[in-house]
C-alpha cells in the first residue's frame, strides 16, 4: 500500500496514510484530493474526528481485532465523498457519525462483524443529513455463532432543510446455534422530498445447503464456514481500498478457523 504514518492533528493531501488507533485523532482532508486511510484498532478507547474537505475523496477501510471502544465523527464539505469498509472481528464497540454540512456530498458505508463464543460486540452507524442534495448508502452484515451477541443500530436523520436527500439503510445477519443479534435501523425524517428506506433481516444459516456441502463429503465446520465466508465475502471484494483487499481476506480466513 506504501502509506504514511498518520499524526494527530494532520492535514492529509493525496495519497495513502495508516495509523493504530491507540489515541485520539483530529484529522482534516484537503479539498480537492483524493485519500486512503487504513485504521487499525489496539486495546484501547479511541476518538477519531474527521473532515473530508470540499471535492474531496477520502477511501477509509478499518479493521477492529481487539476489545475496543471506538468512536469516529466524519464532517463532509460539499461536494465531498467518504467511502468506509469496516471489519469488526473481535468483542468490540464501535459508533460513526458522518454528517453532511454542505450539499452534494456522498457518505457510504460497508461492513461486516463476527462473533463467536461469548463473544459481544455492538456497531452503529448514524447519518445526519442536515443539508439538502446529499446521498448515504449504509450496508452491514453480522455474523454470530455459538453464544455470541451482536448489535447493529443505524439512524439516518433527515433534516426539515434537508431536501432531495436519497439515503439507503440495510442490516443483514446470520445467527448460529445459540447466538443472537439485534438490529436496530431507524429513519428520522422532517423534510418531504426525500428518497429513504431501511431493512434488517436475521436469519439461521441455510440447513439445507449445510446438508448438501456434507453429502459432497465436507465437514459440519467447513460447511459452515463455506457458508458464512459466502455470505461476507462481497463486503471485502468491494472494499474501499482495493490494495488491501487480499491482506482482509487472510484476516477472515484467520477468524473462519476459529468458527
Amino acid at each position: 500500500m506504501g502509506a504514511q504514518p498518520l499524526s494527530d492533528g494532520a492535514t492529509l493531501g493525496a495519497g495513502c496514510w495508516y495509523a493504530l488507533l491507540d489515541r485520539d485523532y483530529r484529522i482534516e482532508v484537503e479539498a480537492g484530493v483524493t485519500a486512503s486511510l487504513l485504521l487499525c484498532d489496539s486495546e484501547a478507547v479511541a476518538d477519531v474526528e474527521i473532515a473530508v474537505g470540499r471535492g474531496s475523496v477520502l477511501n477509509i477501510v478499518r479493521v477492529v481485532t481487539h476489545r475496543s471502544v471506538l468512536t469516529h465523527d466524519v464532517t463532509l464539505d460539499e461536494g465531498a465523498e467518504c467511502n468506509t469498509t469496516e471489519l469488526v472481528l473481535n468483542a468490540a464497540d464501535t459508533r460513526t457519525t458522518a454528517t453532511f454540512i454542505a450539499p452534494f456530498a456522498r457518505y457510504n458505508h460497508n461492513g461486516v462483524f463476527i462473533l463467536d463464543d461469548k463473544e459481544e460486540g455492538s456497531v452503529t452507524v448514524d447519518v445526519m443529513h442536515n443539508v439538502s442534495d446529499c446521498t448515504s448508502r449504509t450496508n452491514f452484515k453480522g455474523v454470530a455463532v455459538e453464544q455470541a451477541h451482536g448489535s447493529f443500530e443505524g439512524t439516518v436523520y433527515v433534516a426539515p432543510d434537508a431536501q432531495r436527500t436519497d439515503s439507503e439503510q440495510s442490516s443483514r445477519n446470520v445467527v448460529m446455534g445459540d447466538a443472537r443479534i439485534d438490529t436496530l435501523p431507524q429513519l428520522e425524517i422532517y423534510a418531504d422530498d426525500v428518497r429513504c428506506s431501511h431493512g434488517a433481516t436475521v436469519g439461521q444459516m441455510d440447513a439445507d445447503a449445510i446438508l448438501y456441502m456434507r453429502q459432497r463429503g465436507l465437514s459440519l465446520a467447513d460447511a459452515r464456514r463455506l457458508q458464512i465466508e459466502g455470505f461476507v465475502s462481497d463486503v471485502v471484494m468491494r472494499a474501499s481500498i482495493e490494495s488491501l483487499v487480499e491482506p482482509l481476506q487472510e484476516l477472515l480466513a484467520v477468524k473462519f478457523n476459529k468458527l
